[in-house]
């Protein structure tokens, strides 16, 4: 299958949002967060998904992950290298979805037109590289205490693409 969407993109404080291009209310993106919340700890999910939105913490703060979108005909089976999150639904009501980190600052990145249009849609993501990111963001880190800005920037650089996000979505013919 070949991606609809494929780059490199920033992200805000680790988070980064695919959503279909209607739910950018505060009320919309506020669901979100709290679907992915951990009851009882300060704590958050990896992704979670809440009407139009899929949120997605990085492994670190200052995460510029690749991130790969897809979209399917079917449920898509689970292919290694990638480690899996659980099945998830978005409500679309347009037919395109947008990738957005800091919504004052659109992102460089094609929307994602999708051919079954709105509706119910599966969405699976799969990840590699965080526990690399996490190792390197600490080498960094140490590494930024005594260098210029653009040298520190330089290193955070470095990490770009090593942490990388697959996400599968495909239309969810199920009764509703």
């Amino acid at each position: 299958m070949p991606a609809v969407v494929d780059a490199v993109i920033p992200s805000d404080n680790g988070l980064f949002l695919v959503r279909d291009v209607n739910a950018e209310s505060f009320e919309a993106r506020l669901a979100a967060f709290q679907a992915s919340r951990i009851p009882g700890t300060r704590r958050g999910r990896l992704c979670a998904a809440a009407g139009g939105i899929l949120l997605v913490r990085g492994a670190h703060q200052m995460s510029r992950p690749r991130v790969r979108i897809e979209v399917l005909d079917t449920i898509p089976a689970e292919e290694p290298p990638w480690h899996w999150e659980a099945r998830a639904t978005m409500e679309i009501a347009t037919r395109q979805l947008v990738v957005e980190a800091d919504p004052s600052f659109p992102l460089d990145v094609p929307a994602v037109d999708l051919p079954g249009g709105p509706g119910r849609y599966g969405v699976v993501l799969g990840h590699t590289g965080r526990p690399e990111v996490q190792q390197e963001a600490a080498r960094v880190s140490a590494a930024n205490l005594s260098v210029s800005s653009d040298d520190a920037l330089a290193n955070w650089r470095s990490l770009d693409g090593i942490e990388q996000y697959l996400i599968r979505l495909w239309p969810d013919h199920r009764d509703r």
